[in-house]
């Protein structure tokens, strides 16, 4: 019954990450596990059962969470089945580890803190966050399964991330899980009325913002509207670097620039330029002489790249002028791990019979500036880091995050993570931001939460970007 329910918790937990519009379902997914820790185990539990199940709550929700990596790890190893499940299996059961602990902590301090020992939600919810806090700190290469990103679609909810982050927003969600139990299993009437201001406050924090960014818009005479194209592409991953498609990646990004005319920005999805932007001199040059010629306005790109200072290449971006000059490169500085780079590198490399190998992490924080506009650029996973992506806010106006989700053989839940984790980045900083790629889904998301995304099958794309001067 145990393992049941626990299963049933972290699936309503993480059903949102699926069906971003059931994010409601987060705001119950406890109650399985806690009805039965406190209502069929009640008086039965003890620090070994305690382990087990928070272990198992801990194990599910990764799994839920992150079984896309089945699909890097066959297209980059092509390991059979069996072993993928096997490495995953073992990667999930030693990374929810730190739930169990949790567990541990919170019931040691229920049981010290309250003579009758019975469930605090408000103490819940707060070693919940902490423990999420210190994953992700701890655990920085692997920035998954925070329950807050379930509710990038509930826009009045998440305005609170300005102020807490996904923090504030995890907090407050566990907290009310916690007073619904009480209020349903253990006749706690009163939990009601908390919920009832809970949600009180967060509405009006929402209309709160709403009007102190508008009357920032009058302070500030309006915002200036910038017309942003973005090429998106749908690229099978084992076809994207032949030599056949080098050549229709190129085409491809040079057609952008008579099909978005209007736009003042073009931006082109992580590494859509697949030879060595640095290293490859001939290409270079064409294309930048082929840029110089029918450019009107600086454009964007992505290259694994070299650099005469280090051996290896880097996952970097590339701003050109409309003049076909480099005008800002930046190199990705949070590497994925099994993917971008991989640990213990001589091991694999000896004991498999694949050959491993790693990417260069770049070490320079760049902001891209043109004419009038100055924006950070985040590659791919780095729109996970939300302290990352917060690294000098004041000084940008709005976010570019490049992607190339083919890795991940067009899984919906890669694709909705990374979405979501885009809203809660244009809340947290209160700017726009820009999302394309590869096999992703693109589009524009607003200081507000809401969003444009690319619906149609077109190759190009053209957005008005509203932005006020920092």
């Amino acid at each position: 019954m145990g393992i049941i329910l626990t299963f049933f918790a972290a699936a309503l937990l993480t059903t949102a990450n699926y069906y971003p519009n059931l994010y409601f379902l987060s705001w119950i997914g406890f109650l399985p596990f806690l009805y039965y820790l406190y209502n069929i185990k009640e008086g039965e539990l003890d620090y070994k059962s305690i382990f087990f199940n928070g272990w198992n709550l801990g194990f599910w929700i990764l799994v839920f969470t992150a079984n896309f990596l089945y699909h890097s790890i066959k297209l980059y190893t092509g390991s059979s089945f069996f072993l993928i499940i096997l490495i995953l299996l073992l990667l999930f059961s030693l990374m929810s580890l730190i739930y169990p602990v949790f567990f541990l902590i919170y019931f040691y301090l229920q049981r010290n803190l309250f003579n009758n020992n019975k469930f605090n939600p408000f103490l819940f919810a707060l070693c919940w966050t902490t423990m999420e806090m210190i994953r992700y700190y701890l655990l920085s290469f692997f920035p998954l399964g925070n329950l807050s990103y379930t509710q990038a679609e509930f826009l009045s909810f998440i305005q609170l991330a300005e102020i807490g982050g996904i923090w504030i927003v995890s907090f407050i969600l566990v907290f009310v899980n916690g007073l619904l139990f009480q209020f349903i299993f253990q006749k706690k009437f009163k939990d009601v009325f908390f919920i009832v201001i809970l949600f009180l406050i967060i509405f009006s924090f929402s209309n709160f913002k709403e009007q102190q960014y508008l009357q920032k818009i009058k302070a500030k005479n309006g915002y200036q509207n910038i017309e942003v194209g973005i090429i998106t592409t749908k690229i099978d991953q084992n076809k994207k670097w032949t030599l056949k498609q080098l050549d229709q990646n190129i085409e491809l990004t040079l057609g952008a620039l008579s099909d978005l005319k209007q736009a003042e920005l073009i931006i082109a999805p992580e590494t859509n330029i697949t030879f060595d932007f640095y290293a490859d001199k001939n290409y270079r040059k064409k294309f930048l002489k082929q840029i110089a010629a029918e450019a009107e306005s600086p454009i964007q790109i992505g290259s694994l790249a070299g650099r005469d200072s280090s051996k290896g290449r880097y996952n970097s971006s590339f701003l050109i002028s409309e003049t076909g000059e480099i005008i800002s490169r930046y190199d990705k500085k949070l590497l994925l791990y099994f993917g971008e780079t991989y640990p213990f590198l001589e091991l694999l490399n000896r004991f498999t019979p694949y050959n491993f190998s790693s990417l260069n992490a770049g070490e320079k924080e760049v902001l891209f500036k043109t004419k009038n506009l100055k924006w950070k650029t985040v590659i791919c996973s780095e729109i996970l880091y939300p302290s990352f992506v917060k690294a000098k806010a004041a000084e940008f106006e709005f976010i570019v995050n490049q992607t190339n989700e083919a890795w991940f053989n067009n899984n919906r839940l890669l694709k909705n993570i990374m979405w979501q984790a885009a809203v809660f980045r244009a809340v947290e900083n209160r700017v726009p931001v820009i999302k394309t790629g590869n096999y992703s889904y693109n589009g524009i998301i607003y200081p507000s939460g809401e969003y444009k995304k690319v619906l149609s099958n077109k190759n190009y794309h053209l957005f008005n970007l509203k932005i006020m001067e920092k």
